[in-house]
Order: C-alpha cells, then sequence, then structure tokens
C-alpha cells in the first residue's frame, strides 16, 4: 500500500469511528501494517506526525468556525431577546406604537441583513480554506516542508478575518444601541412627561391629573357664577374681549342664545378643553353681541354692548339732528360739520338747489382773487412767472393767449355773483341793504351755464380785473360769518352717499347740478372739503374711537390713539375718481396703488397717529395736534352725542363702542364726516393689529374694573364729558 492510500484509509476511520470491524479484517490488518512497519518505520513515523497535525489543524479550523457560529448565533438571540423586550416596552406607549415598530421593524431587517451578509462572509471562507486545503493536500504530496508554513500562513489569515468579524459586529451593536438610545428619546419627548411605568400605573396618572383638572375648573365656575362673571358671546373676533375676562377670572358660557335654560348650556375649560354641562339655570352678567337684544328679557345687573335709537350713527340722522339741536342751544354745528341735505325731506332739494348756486357765486369771487393774484389774506399769491404756469388766468393773458371770444365769458357773472352774495351775506348777519352793490339778480340757469365755462371749460371772464377790491371785500366779511368759507373752494364738488350702505359703498363725487338732482330720496348730499389736508400730496381721514357708558347722565370716554387712512392715488380735483377722493379701507384695499406716489407712504394705506404725529414734527406743526386736532375733535363728538341722547333707547349697565370719521382743513381744523355704531375692529392690517388689543383691554377696565374701583387705570381712555 503506497502512502497516499493509507493517508486516505486513516482519514475515512477517523471521520467513521463508530464502524465495526470483523475480527478476520483486523487481523489481516494487523499482519501487513507489522510487515510494512519492519520495511518502512522511519517514514511512516514522520507520515504520521505530519497527518496528525493536519487532522489537528484542520479540527482547530473547524472548532473556530463553529466557535464562531455559536457566537454569532448567540449575538443574534441576545438581539431577539433585546428586540422583544423593547418591542414590550414600545408597546405600552400607545401613542408612538405604530412609529416605533416601524423603526424595529427597519433595525430587525438592518441587523438581519448585517448577520446574512456575515454569514455569508462565513461561508465564503470556509469554501476559500477548503480549496486551499485541497491544493495544499497536492502540494504536500509534492513539497512536504512548505506544506507546515502553508498551514500557519492560513490560519493566521483566519484569525485575521475572525477579529474583523468581531469587529464589526461590536460597530454594528454600538449604532444599533445609539439609534435605539435615540428612538426612546424621540419617543419621551413627543410624548407627555410621565413617569417609566407600566401601562396600568400610566393609565392610572393620567386619569388622576384629568380628574384633577376637572375638579378645578368646576371651583372655577363655582366661583364665577357665585361673583356674576359669567359671559356670553355670539360673535367673531371677539377672542380679545374673552383673552381679556378670562384673565379677570370669568368663564364663558357657552349655548346658543344668552338665555338658554340648563340643558342647552356648557361650560368649557379654555386651557385643557373639559366641558362641563351645566345643572341649572345660569344667566350671564356680560353680553357681547352684534345682534338686537330685547331690553324687556335682560335683568338689572347684566350688562351689554348695545342700544337703541343711535340716530347719530347714520347719514341722515346726523344731520338732521344737528340741524334741529343747533335751534335749541348756542352751538354751530357748522364749524364742525359740512353741510348735509336729506332728498327724502320735503323742500330739501330746493334747498340744496340754493346752496349750490350760493357756492357757485362764491367761487366765482374766489377765480377772480385767484387770477389776479389776491387773496383773503391780503397776501399776494403767486408771481407772474408762476401764473404762467396755472391753468387760470385774468383777462389780459387771456387775449395774449389768443382764446377767442367762445373762451371768453362777460363780466356780468361776477355782477351776478356779487349780487348773490351780498343777499346772503344779509340773511347771515341781517345788515342793511345799503351795502347791496346791485339791485337784480339774473336767470339762475344763465348763471349756472356761465359758471360751467368757466370752472369746467377753463374760460375767462372779462375785465374781472375790475372787481378784485369789491370780492375782495364781500368774502371778507362772508368769512367771519360763514365757518365753512374756505373749504369750499371754487369747483363746487360735492358727495353724495346713499342712506342705507356703509362702508364706502355708493359714495360719489358730483360737480354738476342737474346729475345731482336726478338722485331720489334715498340719498343724502354733503358738502366736499376741496381745500383738505394732504400728507405727501395724497387725501386721509381719520378713524377716532369713543365709549360711552350711560346716556343719563351721558358719560363718554375719549380713546387717546386714533389711525389714518390713505387713498391709492395723489390728490386732483380734476378727475372725481373714488380711489382719490375716498379713504374707507374696504375701498382702498382693493385698489392698485399709484407708481408715482411718495415712497414715504404705506403700502396698506395706513398710519397709527403716533405716526401722523411724527409727520407734523417735520413740517414744524407739531404743535396742532394737542392745541387744534385734539379739542376740535372733542368737541365735535360732545356735541353730536348731546343732540342724539334723548332719543336713545337704552338700560343700565349698557355701554357700546362708536368710531367717528374725521377730515382736516388746511388749517387743520377737524371736519366730522360720520359715526359709525360697533366700527370694525378687524385685525388685518399691521396697524390694527397694534391698536385693537390695548384699546380691548382698555374697554375692559373702563366697564368692569371702573365700577368697583374709580380710581383704577383706565388706559387710553380719557373721560372728556360726563354730564351732571
Amino acid at each position: 500500500m503506497n502512502t497516499l492510500t493509507k493517508r486516505l484509509w486513516k482519514c475515512i476511520s477517523y471521520c467513521f469511528p463508530f464502524r465495526k470491524k470483523k475480527p478476520n479484517d483486523n487481523a489481516v490488518e494487523e499482519i501487513e501494517i507489522k510487515q510494512e512497519s519492519l520495511e518502512k518505520q522511519p517514514i511512516e513515523a514522520n507520515s504520521e506526525r505530519e497527518t496528525s497535525y493536519e487532522v489537528n489543524s484542520e479540527r482547530e479550523t473547524t472548532i473556530e468556525a463553529n466557535s464562531e457560529r455559536e457566537t454569532s448565533n448567540e449575538v443574534n438571540s441576545e438581539r431577539e431577546t433585546t428586540v422583544e423586550a423593547n418591542s414590550e416596552i414600545e408597546t405600552s406607549n400607545e401613542v408612538n406604537s405604530e412609529r416605533e415598530t416601524t423603526v424595529e421593524a427597519n433595525s430587525e431587517i438592518e441587523t438581519t441583513n448585517e448577520v446574512n451578509s456575515e454569514r455569508e462572509t462565513t461561508v465564503e471562507a470556509n469554501s476559500e480554506i477548503e480549496t486551499s486545503n485541497e491544493v495544499n493536500s497536492e502540494r504536500e504530496t509534492t513539497v512536504e516542508a512548505n506544506s507546515e508554513r502553508e498551514t500557519t500562513n492560513e490560519v493566521n489569515s483566519e484569525r485575521e478575518t475572525t477579529v474583523e468579524a468581531k469587529k464589526k459586529r461590536e460597530t454594528t451593536t454600538k449604532a444599533h444601541r445609539k439609534r435605539k438610545a435615540a428612538n426612546k428619546s424621540n419617543s419621551t419627548r413627543k410624548t407627555a412627561k410621565k413617569p417609566n411605568v407600566s401601562p396600568e400605573r400610566d393609565k392610572l396618572y393620567c386619569d388622576e391629573c384629568v380628574s384633577r383638572q376637572k375638579r378645578c375648573f368646576e371651583d372655577q365656575v363655582k366661583t364665577a357664577v357665585a361673583k356674576k362673571n359669567v359671559f356670553w358671546t355670539d360673535f367673531k373676533g371677539s377672542n380679545d374681549f374673552e383673552r381679556g375676562l378670562l384673565s379677570r377670572g370669568w368663564v364663558k358660557k357657552i349655548a346658543p342664545t344668552f338665555n338658554a335654560g340648563p340643558k342647552k348650556t356648557i361650560f368649557c375649560d379654555p386651557t385643557y378643553g373639559h366641558e362641563i354641562i351645566s345643572r341649572y339655570d345660569i344667566q350671564p352678567n356680560l353680553i357681547l353681541t352684534r345682534q338686537r337684544i330685547e331690553l324687556h328679557l335682560l335683568k338689572e345687573d347684566q350688562i351689554t354692548n348695545h342700544f337703541y335709537g343711535v340716530d347719530a350713527t347714520s347719514k341722515s340722522g346726523l344731520c338732521n339732528l344737528l340741524r334741529q339741536w343747533c335751534l335749541s342751544c348756542d352751538a354751530n354745528p357748522h364749524t364742525f360739520f359740512p353741510r348735509c341735505y336729506m332728498f327724502s325731506e320735503k323742500n330739501e332739494k330746493q334747498a340744496f338747489i340754493d346752496d349750490f348756486t350760493m357756492t357757485a357765486a362764491c367761487g366765482i369771487l374766489k377765480w377772480v382773487l385767484r387770477t389776479n393774484g389776491k387773496s383773503l389774506q391780503d397776501e399776494v399769491i403767486p408771481s407772474r412767472k408762476e401764473k404762467k404756469e396755472k391753468t387760470a388766468f385774468c383777462m389780459s393773458d387771456a387775449k395774449i393767449n389768443n382764446h377767442g371770444p367762445a373762451r371768453i365769458v362777460p363780466e356780468d357773472i361776477i355782477v351776478t355773483a356779487l349780487v348773490a352774495c351780498q343777499f346772503h351775506l344779509y340773511d347771515l348777519t341781517h345788515e342793511d341793504e345799503d351795502d347791496i352793490i346791485c339791485a337784480g339778480i339774473v336767470d339762475r340757469k344763465h348763471f349756472i351755464s356761465d359758471y360751467y365755462r368757466v370752472m369746467h371749460h377753463g374760460a375767462h371772464i372779462q375785465n374781472s380785473d375790475k372787481y378784485v377790491d369789491y370780492c375782495h371785500q364781500l368774502l371778507c366779511k362772508l368769512r367771519r360769518v360763514n365757518p365753512q368759507l374756505d373749504i369750499d373752494g371754487e369747483k363746487n364738488i360735492w358727495i353724495s352717499k346713499p342712506r342705507a350702505l356703509s362702508r364706502g359703498r355708493g359714495i360719489r363725487c358730483r360737480n354738476d347740478l342737474k346729475d345731482i338732482c336726478s338722485l331720489g330720496w334715498k340719498w343724502v348730499v354733503q358738502k366736499y372739503i376741496e381745500r383738505p389736508l394732504l400728507v405727501y400730496g395724497t387725501k386721509f381721514d381719520l378713524r377716532q374711537h369713543f365709549l360711552i357708558t350711560d346716556w343719563h347722565p351721558l358719560t363718554i370716554w375719549f380713546y387717546k390713539h386714533s389711525f389714518l387712512r390713505f387713498s391709492s392715488q395723489p390728490f386732483t380735483l380734476e378727475r372725481l375718481d373714488t380711489a382719490i377722493h375716498v379713504c374707507n379701507n374696504s375701498i382702498q384695499r382693493k385698489l392698485k396703488n399709484a407708481p408715482n406716489r411718495h415712497p414715504n407712504l404705506p403700502e396698506e394705506n395706513m398710519w397709527h397717529s403716533d405716526e401722523f404725529k411724527e409727520y407734523l414734527c417735520t413740517i414744524g406743526k407739531e404743535q396742532v395736534w394737542d392745541s387744534i386736532i385734539i379739542p376740535g375733535m372733542k368737541k365735535a363728538l360732545i356735541h353730536s352725542m348731546k343732540a342724539t341722547r334723548e332719543n336713545v333707547k337704552y338700560k343700565k349697565n349698557s355701554y357700546d363702542l362708536f368710531g367717528s370719521d374725521f377730515l382736516f382743513g388746511e388749517n387743520f381744523q377737524p371736519w366730522l364726516l360720520e359715526i359709525q355704531y360697533k366700527p370694525d375692529i378687524t385685525k388685518d392690517t399691521p396697524v390694527m393689529k397694534k391698536i385693537v388689543p390695548p384699546m380691548v383691554e382698555d374697554i375692559l377696565r373702563v366697564v368692569i374694573d371702573y365700577k368697583d374701583d374709580p380710581n383704577c387705570n383706565v388706559g387710553g381712555f380719557e373721560l372728556i364729558y360726563k354730564q351732571f
């Protein structure tokens, strides 16, 4: 038997040790082995040593591979146990269970992929080892000396691969632990801060908190009911009111109506959302509503923000009240309210026609002064060079520029205007008729048509320079008795307003008598202020809020902050567009600002009153705010409320907020345009966001806190009038 077959036989006998051999086979083999041992004892001894070394090396490799597999299995089992424990813990968190299960599934897939990849690497390593062993076994038959070195190198390489595999496993386990820790921290952040207890204890913890919160809110409701601190509201935009009342310990009654019974009444905790159903009838002590409330349904101690019969808040009502009130007192409404006519009243249209004609006559006299370089203040207005740049010229300029006979109006129009103004002065002052320049009045239609030729079509009056002194003297006399002479201008522009609409809807500027008289009884016509105060060449008006807490005695609170509303186009009287002359925010917000506007004007067309005072400082008129503007607005509001208080139906413990619109003349004199009932206080611009919240808080101070403590802080409100 050669050495190769012997080695194979020994390997087979080693791998199959449980095979039973027959006695005869053993005897034959022992005889053959003895014979061969006598012949080649030294060679077999060496070969046996080599084979034993090889077998031992193979055993070591297989043992190491098995140990690696066992360790990997142990790691997998440990990971599975940890994953199961984590899954049990994570299932206790009901809110984040789905997210964490997805994270665990992803982590398990990653770990299984990593384990599979490691197994594939070990299988590939084993296959490479087997192939290398086969090659080495063939080489050992040829070169036995090199086989020992190669086996040692292979063992070292296998050890290095096992060390690298261990390092990879350690890094993967560390990364897996970090991910788990991060997921746990995120889950704890997202969930409420609760102790790490079992789900049953966690549920008990939440139930105790909820029950404690409900008990606290029930106690708060009981205290508020005992102190009569319950309010009810039904209109949107009352968040500021609710916030102020809740901070004072009030509670809100949630019901379809303020007097709803217990079956339809609940109280809701604004912090945690807990609801409490009322067990008995609870009536609110403060009612905030925009709807009409029947006063007989209210108790004496119930407070509401509603009045009836405030006629001053309508366009025609304010006009009628001021006209009647001036007959019974010394105040003159023409000093703060532009004259107004209601076409629904009898003889109002004829009174308007007379006023239109009188205003046209005064406009002719003003035209004569202006075109000849004269003013009511006895100052020369423009120079000769500046006068050429204007559209209006005197008679000599008309002849030089060759306007032609069609562009010239006879001087009779000036005489007619002087006569009309003299009669008007007599009506106002009851002076003698000796001062009348002319005795007759020419035809009204002819006068108005000539007036249109001059004012609308640019015609010029013949020999106007001869009447400068007469016009100046008469206008100075009229100015002393007519406070609205300066705001009338020359164009005779009037503003028409529909009686039943608000927010600037339907308002138009008109300067044609026939066009204005064609309006029906639903319209109110008011004189337009042709010479308003401008900011950077743009028209504006001012919204001033005030509060009334009682009518008998009349109690008026004036708010110190206000806001300005600008038009989107530069001011001019050549065009009567709404975008130029109506400053209401609901109108201007729909229009695009003119590109040639001054850059200092706000994009949202609104200023805070503080910004307006800063502008007055820049033009050197900072003193007019406290000396002219504020006193003039207070005077107008006091007179208007005095005129309307007799018709108001109200109950004690009532109040309401009003908004008044003012326009200013060139001399900073305020003119009252309208009074709004329950004005819009929507916070739709940065200026409104700045004004409304503190104003609402100050209203609560006046209505609620001032009752208990007359010396309390009332914020921005000032008591400007209280009748004693």
